[in-house]
């Protein structure tokens, strides 16, 4: 059980920034603490600055006004109750001359200061008691005498002492007090994590693609929330228009199936003639194109949509190419009694793979005859503007409605109006698939009884962008 709990605990993201929060903070006060330490323990015991030049006063006023005048001043110290020094004045045989001995030596012993001192040496006598520390150096004072001046280090054991135990007394709540924020800090932190791991465990234990993370509104976490959402929507998009296009797909392939295994059936009864044979055979060969068609065209949409279409660029005169579709399709207008006109400047060219670009004027040509009345007009345009050439198709038909507007690209999308006319319901996709892949854009306008107007825009060339 511990076991499980230690890897449990080693594989939590939230243990582990508690860990390293926590272990970070301890690292950072010991350090300070240390350094502080150090720091007050070397200030403590450096006193030789203010002996020198304490010294280096007393030097001075004695040889300006003898060594009477230094016994004077240590005297007016002494009575002032002002941080003392240990004075002591020797001559040349180191026999004592003056010793400014105050109370608060006593606990030094004053005769252990060797009697034969070195000019400029330091030395330190160590109280019995509580271990402070006197530190004495000494000076030529003219050429009979020698000054000696010490000074402790006061307290120096009790003032360390203190501040250990100020800082052991600091240290530990605030090491607690880390401890419980920066779990109170990883449980906020990780939150948005969990609720994404949450999230996905749901939608794998249920495959229901509708649920979502709860957003908190701050923090690169939770970006990373609404990220997920996004994706979470799309997928969920993807995988409904999947459903929808298999669905379309699996309904458009049985009636040409269909057809294709009755007019098998039909063959096989019986004995024919070698003429009802063939128009068996060409009647298989129909529905075979025709299911063909629909599995090329989803094919040629998916890799539009994944950036994998193959393009065979070379410069297209969309003039040229205009009036060959037109004069393709004159004829099924004309049976319709419908004109078709092309309205485009002569020398106009791109960069372009032309079967592409005619699959896409195909396509919007042949929707333009197909949903407009007899006596109508579909009117075919191109032009040059500054984002490159504007091919727009224009007809007189039915129109499409507002609603079904944002969906006409989708895949074996039909609106009601369509569905009495003969198609698959892909021609608008693979328009849409062929312009992006050239990265051009597509629109429309229209409206119920006035007809459509279908514009794309092409760049002079696609890799100009």
């Amino acid at each position: 059980m511990p076991s499980k709990f230690l890897n449990l605990a080693r594989k939590s993201y939230g243990v582990r920034l508690v860990a390293w929060y926590f272990v970070i903070f301890v690292v950072s006060s010991l350090s300070v603490s240390i350094i502080s330490y150090v720091f007050l323990s070397s200030s403590l015991r450096d006193n030789r600055k203010a002996i020198q030049t304490k010294l280096q006063e007393l030097v001075s006023l004695g040889q300006r006004s003898g060594v009477g005048a230094i016994q004077r001043a240590a005297d007016a110290q002494t009575a002032s109750r002002r941080t003392a020094f240990f004075v002591r004045i020797l001559d040349r045989e180191n026999q004592l001359v003056f010793l400014n001995h105050p109370k608060l030596w006593t606990k030094f012993d004053a005769a252990s200061v060797v009697n034969q001192p070195v000019e400029g040496a330091w030395q330190y006598i160590t109280a019995k008691g509580d271990g402070d520390v006197l530190e004495v150096t000494s000076a030529k004072l003219g050429s009979d005498y020698l000054l000696q001046l010490g000074r402790p280090i006061e307290d120096r054991t009790e003032i360390l002492e203190d501040y250990r135990d100020t800082i052991l007394a600091v240290t530990i709540p605030m090491m607690l007090i880390a401890l419980l924020g920066g779990a109170v800090f990883a449980f906020h932190s990780v939150r948005p994590i969990r609720s994404l791991i949450q999230t996905t465990q749901s939608i794998i234990e249920t495959g229901k693609m509708d649920v979502r993370v709860p957003e908190t509104g701050s923090g690169e976490l939770d970006e990373l929330t609404k990220l997920f959402n996004r994706m979470l929507a799309r997928i969920e998009g993807l995988i409904k228009g999947m459903r929808e296009a298999l669905d379309n797909v699996a309904h458009d392939l049985r009636t040409p199936l269909t057809r294709l295994r009755g007019s098998a059936e039909v063959s096989l009864q019986g004995e024919r003639s070698p003429q009802q044979y063939r128009e068996a055979l060409a009647d298989c060969v129909e529905e075979s194109d025709r299911i063909l068609t629909l599995l090329n065209s989803l094919m040629d949409i998916s890799e539009a949509e994944t950036g994998t279409m193959r393009l065979h660029l070379e410069a297209v005169s969309i003039s040229k190419l205009l009036q060959e579709i037109v004069d393709l399709y004159q004829y099924v207008g004309e049976g319709k009694d419908i004109s078709i006109v092309v309205d485009c400047v002569k020398d106009l060219q791109i960069v372009a793979d032309q079967n592409r670009i005619r699959q896409v004027l195909g396509n919007l040509i042949d929707n333009a005859v197909k949903y407009t009345p007899p006596q109508g007009r579909v009117t075919v345009r191109a032009q040059r503007e500054k984002e490159g050439i504007i091919l727009s198709v224009k007809d007189t038909g039915v129109g499409i409605p507002s609603e079904e507007i944002p969906h006409i690209w989708n895949r074996l999308h039909r609106g009601d109006k369509s569905r009495s006319q003969p198609g698959l319901g892909l021609g608008l996709s693979l328009v849409k698939a062929i312009v992006n892949a050239h990265k051009g854009h597509t629109e429309v306008q229209s409206a119920p009884g006035e007809g459509s107007i279908f514009r794309i825009t092409l760049p002079l060339s696609p890799s100009a962008k």
